[in-house]
């Protein structure tokens, strides 16, 4: 018995090794510092908008119309999936149950890195993959934006998840396998406009998030990109595909279809928030972006 458990132990203990070795720890403040222009201020009012086109406030607002603290971070609808529920935290700037002590370089690392200031690895049911590709100076924007709002002392309920997947470190792998080095890669050969769409789809928008089908692993299909995936929420329509449509249908879709989604989808907020907060400009970087994904 002593043998079978030294044989299951040994390799569990290499693989540790090998990846705390290997794999990319956390960000340092040099390393942000390095990513920002000079003399960069964080922005509240300009995070505000980001932080819209960003999506934050799809899951980490309390859509509770009885409760006290309706249409605050202070956490969502639950994320029902197969392995069980995931809760959305509160994300006010309350020092005891929100991330009023994140610093910036802690904000930063659970962004794109998916790694709480405790060490703890994020689930990807947070789209830290997606926010790799944020350039900094937008976060810290975003940053600065839910520190100027009021702090909520709410205590978020802990995910509920199957053995074994309530176990953080099981993310580690996966974040190997899957997250990639932080920064948007601009595509030389694409036009500044195309581009800056490539930015928001990719990055801020994380719309492959829904758009795209998943692997067994939970993670996008990168050979299907916005080629339609099932629906998060039951009794929702699956999201339907994205890419190769018409300019002006892609624009209809982020703009004056707002008024006509149901509150009860969860497309509801992400049209609300780009209506409202998106730049005729980078409505049509969107637009430009999708229309020639795939072609």
């Amino acid at each position: 018995m002593k043998r079978i458990t030294l044989w299951v132990i040994l390799p569990v203990v290499i693989i540790a090794i090998f990846v705390a070795l290997t794999y990319p720890g956390k960000l340092t403040e040099q390393d942000i510092l390095a990513g920002v222009k000079d003399g960069f201020i964080p922005d509240p009012h300009r995070g505000e908008v980001v932080f819209h086109l960003g999506g934050c406030g799809d899951c980490h607002l309390n859509n509770d119309s009885e409760s006290a603290n309706f249409n605050k971070l202070t956490g969502g609808d639950p994320l029902v999936t197969p392995i069980g529920a995931f809760y959305p935290p509160n994300i006010t700037p309350d020092l005891n149950t929100g991330i009023g002590n994140w610093s910036d370089v802690d904000f930063i690392n659970a962004m794109v890195r998916g790694i709480s200031p405790e060490g703890v690895h994020y689930s990807p049911s947070f789209p830290y993959t997606a926010y790799a590709k944020v350039s900094f100076e937008d976060l810290l924007d975003i940053k600065a934006y839910v520190f100027s709002l009021e702090g909520l002392e709410v205590k978020s309920p802990p995910h509920d998840l199957r053995f074994p997947f309530k176990y953080s470190i099981l993310n580690l792998p996966w974040k190997m396998l899957y997250l990639d080095e932080p920064g948007f890669e601009f595509n030389t050969t694409k036009s500044a406009e195309w581009n800056r769409g490539a930015y928001l789809v990719n990055g801020l928008g994380h719309c492959g998030s829904c758009h795209t089908p998943r692997n067994v692993l939970f993670a996008e299909q990168s050979d299907q990109l916005f080629a339609g995936a099932s629906p998060f929420k039951d009794g929702e329509k699956p999201a339907p595909r994205i890419a190769g449509l018409a300019p002006d249908e892609i624009l209809n879709g982020l703009d004056e279809w707002s008024g006509a989604v149901s509150e009860t989808s969860s497309m509801y907020l992400v049209t609300q928030a780009y209506s409202n907060h998106a730049s005729r400009e980078d409505l049509e970087a969107i637009a430009t972006y999708l229309s020639d994904f795939g072609q």
